[in-house]
């Protein structure tokens, strides 16, 4: 429901709430952008029991001064800018030696343009079975440490890190508004140069990282100029024939893409 108490989802999909992942999830950004927000209403259907069936949800709706027994539970698409994967073969193993990938992070073909959610848990079973396997014996890589590598003044917060926290927050400001459930052609191109911008302030590599895979992210949002599952463009609305199929990306193309949307929004 919206704050009014309308079941906005009635009147967009004869599925209402049980519709498609992707129809519910633009349904629900649209009433949040028009200032209905959007509401799940546990009220009537789990009421008094919620404490008892759904622990986890009811504590964090208290830890959130919601009380879902009596008040309905402000909702919001998350995440959902991350569609497609990294490339694996049958075993899970990626291009990088040392790196595999299984579920929502893998793209093996197993799962279709709507992944979302549960779609994807089947997949993970198998191959996370065929990944363990597979490096049965190998030895396990040591993890470097996460804000305080190349730090000079390791517990204390350097100019550097202050930098690259924002930048972190930039990041995901710009995935959320211009990657994220609806997408077009100048808010991927805003993302990208924002991308650029916020990349040129980190130096470490975990950071740096992140940067890579939101470029990535949103460079192939703008190279595929259709509709299909999770990924919409409101100004390519509808599927291209021509476009069903897998398609691969690569850095270099990526970067490629990237350089040119970030110049044409600085106007060179």
């Amino acid at each position: 429901i919206n704050r009014h108490g309308e079941r906005f989802m009635l009147g967009l999909h004869p599925d209402a709430e049980l519709a498609p992942r992707d129809i519910v999830a633009r349904a629900i950004h649209q009433e949040v952008a028009a200032g209905r927000g959007a509401f799940l209403d546990c009220r009537e259907a789990i009421g008094s029991s919620f404490k008892d069936r759904f622990p986890t949800v009811f504590a964090a709706c208290r830890d959130a001064g919601i009380d879902p027994t009596t008040q309905p539970i402000p909702v919001t698409p998350a995440e959902h800018y991350h569609m497609g994967g990294v490339l694996t073969d049958a075993n899970g193993r990626t291009s990088l030696d040392g790196l595999w990938a299984a579920g929502e992070v893998a793209s093996t073909g197993a799962h279709g343009a709507n992944r979302l959610a549960s779609n994807s848990l089947l997949e993970a079973v198998v191959f996370a079975a065929r990944i363990a396997e597979d490096i049965q014996g190998l030895m396990p890589t040591p993890r470097s440490a996460y804000w305080n590598e190349m730090d000079s003044e390791p517990g204390l917060p350097s100019q550097r890190n202050v930098e690259e926290r924002d930048a972190i927050t930039v990041l995901r400001q710009t995935l959320s508004q211009n990657v994220g459930v609806e997408r077009d052609r100048d808010s991927l191109r805003q993302a990208l140069r924002d991308i650029q911008d916020a990349d040129a302030r980190c130096s470490r590599v975990s950071i740096r990282n992140m940067m890579i895979s939101a470029r990535i992210i949103a460079a192939s949002a703008l190279k595929r100029t259709e509709s299909r599952g999770g990924h919409f463009r409101s100004d390519y609305p509808d599927a291209d024939p021509a476009q069903a199929k897998r398609s691969y990306i690569t850095l270099p193309e990526a970067n490629a893409i990237a350089e040119a949307a970030a110049d044409t929004v600085a106007g060179i």
